[in-house]
């Protein structure tokens, strides 16, 4: 079953979104699409979070994790790429 916490990070993550897209879309900076990735990886999560209360609890929980797991790679990825452009003098 689910906790409200997890419904209220649901609604922020679906809320937020056009908000994240908005903003994401006018910047160019190196690394962008793997930072787009990754918040895309934590909203599914939100999604698997909630899901696995109703159908196939095991593999969402699975799943949730993995996204979890790959949404911080993703994140980092993006974030060194963007350090090592900003070092060179690449980032814009």
């Amino acid at each position: 079953m689910y906790q409200p916490s997890e419904v209220v990070s649901l609604l922020l993550v679906i809320g937020l979104t056009p908000v994240m897209y908005r903003g994401i879309a006018s910047l160019r900076i190196p690394g962008r699409r793997l930072l787009i990735a990754g918040y895309l990886a934590l909203a599914v999560a939100y999604v698997a979070t909630i899901a696995e209360g109703y159908w196939a609890p095991d593999l969402l929980n699975a799943v949730e994790h993995a996204l979890y797991a790959a949404s911080g790679i993703l994140f980092a990825a993006g974030l060194v790429r963007l350090a090592v452009a900003s070092r060179r003098g690449d980032a814009r």
